[in-house]
């Protein structure tokens, strides 16, 4: 069976019980379970078990600890000298407290990167093509791209296109041709706009042409092309409409 010792706080006077186990944990030192204070155990150590073999008057164990305990130390009061003894051994409980940190950090992290990746898949990636057009949500995605590999469109403001010098003429085979000059007054480089024109006839009624993607008014040119920023492009195409005499032509640009 393991020895027991008494000793005493310095800082203030409380009593703990302990076993040798206790003091080869921390070279002797010991927290206070009454003030918490650190202090070496073996400067004030009594052992039980031979203060109450000197103790042999006493009729029962519990009497020859309290002759030991008063003798050791007399200034000790009744409640001093009760059962609750408390000792905290200081290395333990700061590995303990460290460890705690660590896995509560780690548990954090893990929730954060869980919550981003659930609001990308559900919200931020079915949106991609529209969000990845405003200002504010665009360098969210460039980093999130950055780090899956994804590629975003190039930015586009349709109220940043100017159009000017548009004429619509019919051909000589019936068709219509289009004519335009596009400027880009964006600070920003943009890609080429769709287009759709509308014709209308002296009573009113318009005739909308198909909507034309680049691809389709630019063969001769890559239509991956951007449009710099207070760079001007002339346009022309022609289309086929069933309207053959109009009296007049409104061309809109697309997003």
């Amino acid at each position: 069976m393991s020895e027991t010792f008494l000793t005493n706080c310095p800082h203030c006077k409380s009593v703990f019980k302990l076993r040798r186990e206790h003091l080869e944990v921390a070279s002797g030192h010991v927290r206070c379970g009454n003030c918490h204070s650190l202090f070496l155990a073996t400067d004030s150590l009594v052992s039980l078990d031979k203060e109450s073999q000197k103790a042999q008057m006493s009729d029962t164990i519990e009497e020859a600890e309290e002759q030991a305990v008063s003798q050791s130390i007399p200034e000790l009061t009744e409640i001093d000298k009760s059962e609750h003894y408390q000792l905290e051994i200081d290395e333990a409980t700061t590995e303990e407290s460290h460890s705690s940190h660590l896995k509560w950090l780690f548990y954090g992290l893990a929730t954060l990167v869980m919550l981003y990746l659930a609001i990308w898949f559900l919200y931020l990636w079915p949106n991609k093509n529209t969000l990845a057009q405003d200002q504010n949500w665009r360098p969210v995605y460039q980093f999130s791209c950055s780090i899956f590999g994804c590629q975003l469109a190039p930015r586009q403001d349709i109220e940043q296109y100017r159009v000017n010098a548009i004429e619509v003429n019919i051909t000589r085979n019936g068709q219509k041709e289009v004519s335009m000059v596009l400027k880009n007054v964006a600070n920003f480089a943009q890609p080429y706009p769709k287009v759709r024109v509308t014709l209308s006839n002296i009573k009113g009624k318009q005739f909308a042409s198909p909507i034309y993607k680049p691809q389709h008014y630019l063969p001769e040119v890559n239509h991956n092309d951007l449009i710099k920023p207070n760079q001007s492009v002339h346009i022309a195409f022609t289309f086929t409409n069933e309207i053959s005499d109009y009296s007049g032509y409104q061309v809109e640009l697309v997003k």
